[in-house]
């Protein structure tokens, strides 16, 4: 082996093994929403310009949400159906949601669902980007 190459090899390693992988992805919270009792659309507006994602994923708190349907709208106006159509339990999140392409900057969320009226009260949707 030649003088420096051991230091070379073991930094890699270092550098390997600190490398965010699929599974430690870095997340970013992008918006959230309070949803209604009844068949209803909100709009999360994003407008990060500066973020770009791969990937997004809902999480919902204080009620159950069944979500039908996603329109993300990229910054340049280019819309993207995403259909989700399950139920999402408080407490519980989707599973990462790949955006069309490399990496988007997201001006808005549409969001279509309907939730279930109980005394647990009124649900929360939150998405995350995954950059």
């Amino acid at each position: 082996m030649r003088p420096g190459t051991a230091a070379i090899t073991a930094g890699a390693l270092i550098y390997l093994a600190l490398a965010p992988t699929a599974a430690h992805a870095r997340w970013e919270r992008l918006g959230c929403q309070k949803v209604g009792f009844i068949v209803d659309k909100d709009v999360i507006r994003v407008g990060r310009g500066e973020g770009r994602f791969k990937s997004i994923r809902l999480e919902v708190s204080g009620n159950k949400v069944y979500m039908d349907d996603l329109k993300v709208i990229y910054a340049n106006g280019e819309p993207d159906d995403i259909p989700v159509r399950s139920e999402i339990r408080a407490g519980g999140q989707t599973r990462p949601l790949d955006l069309r392409g490399e990496r988007r900057a997201i001006k808005e969320i549409e969001m279509k669902y309907h939730s279930q009226p109980n005394f647990k009260g009124q649900a929360t949707v939150c998405v995350d980007g995954q950059s």
